[in-house]
């Protein structure tokens, strides 16, 4: 059942689009639709909670930070380079790791793009980029990876954590960048998460808490419209 309805959705959302687009949603997808082979691991828990392996995932409530890993790792920078003021865009002063050590289950990211030719190591990395974005002016973080490698070395030492994260909002809303971050969104996951350990996923509503702890596909991803001409709302 679970397949047929996956090729339905498939069917029903690549239906009109472009060639072009289809390529780039195909090639998105390919961060979750990885099989993952499971070990012998069973559920007894979910994020510290006995009893909560026969739950939706939709049925548990998960404690998150908003623009995170802003501030997370020090100062902030404007695209100028002159260091952001922290009291207007710094929204936690914890890295990723000591946020999940604290319960944060859930990671709402900002992102924008640093081009490689714009490099400037080791803070100015190329690629995605963890972003404030406010009302007058965007703040740079650290890079996405960085936050992702963190999210996978906590969750690979604890087999029942279950997380969720959200890619929203990015900056500056061009097409330009928009492609930039479509064309480097799954690179970025592929060399973090890789095959091995968990594994990102965004085909949760149809199976238990118990299926994603025990298949390993343990972090919900949710993407922006913009990245998949869709609603979020269609992955809830």
């Amino acid at each position: 059942v679970y397949d047929v309805l996956r090729k339905q959705w498939y069917q029903r959302r690549v239906r009109g689009f472009n060639s072009e687009m289809m390529i780039s949603l195909l090639v998105l997808l390919g961060v979750a639709a990885t099989t993952v082979i499971a070990d012998d691991y069973k559920c007894t828990t979910v994020n510290g909670i006995e009893g909560a392996c026969d739950l939706m995932f939709y049925q548990q409530t998960y404690a998150g930070s908003r623009l995170s890993g802003c501030g997370a790792y020090g100062s902030m920078y404007f695209w100028s380079g002159i260091s952001a003021t922290a009291c207007t865009y710094a929204t936690q002063d914890k890295t990723i790791t000591q946020q999940l050590e604290m319960g944060i289950r859930f990671f709402d990211f900002d992102v924008g793009y640093i081009h490689p030719s714009e490099e400037s190591l080791p803070y100015w990395e190329a690629g995605p980029v963890l972003v404030s974005v406010g009302s007058t002016a965007t703040a740079y973080s650290r890079s996405l990876k960085k936050a992702l490698q963190e999210i996978k070395t906590f969750m690979d030492a604890n087999r029942d954590s279950v997380v969720s994260m959200r890619i929203k909002r990015y900056y500056p809303q061009t097409t330009e960048i928009r492609d930039h971050l479509i064309r480097t969104l799954k690179p970025t996951f592929d060399s973090v998460f890789g095959d091995d350990g968990v594994q990102p996923t965004f085909y949760f509503t149809l199976k238990p808490l118990s299926y994603m702890v025990e298949s390993n596909e343990r972090m919900v991803l949710y993407l922006a419209r913009d990245f998949w001409v869709r609603l979020e709302s269609d992955f809830r």
